[in-house]
């Protein structure tokens, strides 16, 4: 009788270190996912500045041409 205990606890050890195992994993791969987002956020806002700063170019130019 005494088996049957120690076999219960050795299988939940044996499930929590691989939940432990899991957690650990699937953290790694949301930070991956988070710098990934942050890394296409920032290109998004590079990408904005950009555009805006070519558009002012644009007008600038088209101002300068208009007016003289």
């Amino acid at each position: 009788m005494t088996d049957a205990p120690k076999s219960l606890e050795e299988q939940l050890e044996d499930q929590k270190q691989q939940l432990e195992a899991q957690i650990k994993e699937l953290e790694a791969q949301l930070m991956r996912s988070k710098e990934g987002y942050l890394k296409i956020l920032g290109a998004l806002e590079f990408s904005a500045i950009q555009k805006q700063q070519a558009e002012s170019a644009a007008t600038e130019n088209t101002t300068e041409v208009v007016d003289p």
